[in-house]
């Protein structure tokens, strides 16, 4: 005896729980997503789950192409060109949080099944209802949103230790994490340090320290070509209009959130903080310390 599938349901069954997961991955790798690329990712995956019902292969077949996908979402919804992030740490905290979420779904489930809700109308060869499934749903994305909420104000928190080389000589500076610095270098595509420029005054040029403080690109013509070609101009945007920052690629930028120092593909972007940002020298993306 056959069983009865309503493609569109389990199209939207798993386009929406796609959804949520990459949400709320997000949130905990403290990345902002593409609406776009997170659409189309999450439309693979449920375009997948009803290809996957005509598809007669074996179990070991059938988990290598679940991964494969899985791998194919994660990189169209997170790997941007100079990005950061890497494939492996998207997969599996995707992988985690697809398994959080369904155990909760399905512990959900189970209880609303024992208190016998009239919420079996539409009834799927699952067991679950149109109505069933949007309660769930709902549920689901309230608790992303709050979870979401949860590790934002977490990683807001967190305090990092780092390391600066230019021109041989260091300079270690303390330093938050701020999930509103999305400063990146145009062309590269590199996540920006955002450094009080008084803590750098020992080991970068006068000349560079003086246009960073003043904001003025003429300035950078006069420094030593080796100092000139490490040099990068960032525009930003802020609720007081549009602006610059100058920025330069320092040898070594190590970063150390407590777990051991690593270093980090980054530029420094000189501002005038002046250790205002709750007694902080830099400001650093969250994604950093990953």
């Amino acid at each position: 005896m056959g069983q009865t599938v309503y493609v569109d349901l389990l199209f939207m069954i798993n386009f929406s729980m796609d959804f949520l997961c990459f949400f709320l991955s997000a949130k905990l790798l403290s990345v902002k997503l593409s609406l776009g690329r997170t659409l189309t990712a999450s439309a693979i995956g449920g375009i997948y789950a009803n290809a996957a019902l005509f598809l007669n292969v074996g179990a070991v077949a059938a988990l290598f192409m679940d991964l494969l996908v899985c791998i194919v979402m994660c990189a169209v919804a997170f790997l941007k060109k100079g990005g950061g992030l890497k494939l492996p740490l998207c997969v599996l905290v995707y992988f985690a949080i697809s398994m959080a979420l369904g155990g909760f779904m399905t512990a959900i489930f189970n209880l609303l099944n024992r208190a016998n809700l009239p919420l079996s109308e539409g009834e799927t060869s699952d067991g679950i209802s149109v109505w069933l499934f949007a309660l769930l749903a709902a549920v689901s994305a309230v608790i992303t949103l709050l979870g979401g909420r949860f590790f934002r104000k977490k990683s807001a928190q967190r305090r990092a230790d780092v390391e600066i080389t230019y021109d041989g000589k260091k300079a270690k500076l303390s330093a938050m994490t701020d999930s509103g610095n999305l400063l990146r270098e145009p062309i590269s595509g590199r996540p920006c340090i955002v450094a009080d420029i008084s803590s750098l005054e020992n080991i970068i040029p006068a000349k560079l320290a003086r246009a960073a403080k003043n904001k003025d690109i003429g300035i950078i013509e006069t420094l030593p070509p080796k100092d000139a070609k490490r040099v990068r101009v960032i525009p930003i945007r802020t609720a007081g209009g549009d602006g610059i920052l100058i920025a330069l690629r320092a040898e070594t930028v190590t970063v150390d959130g407590g777990d051991g120092a690593k270093e980090v593909d980054a530029l420094i972007a000189l501002s005038d903080i002046e250790k205002s940002a709750d007694g902080s020298e830099a400001l650093l993306p969250p994604e950093l310390l990953v």
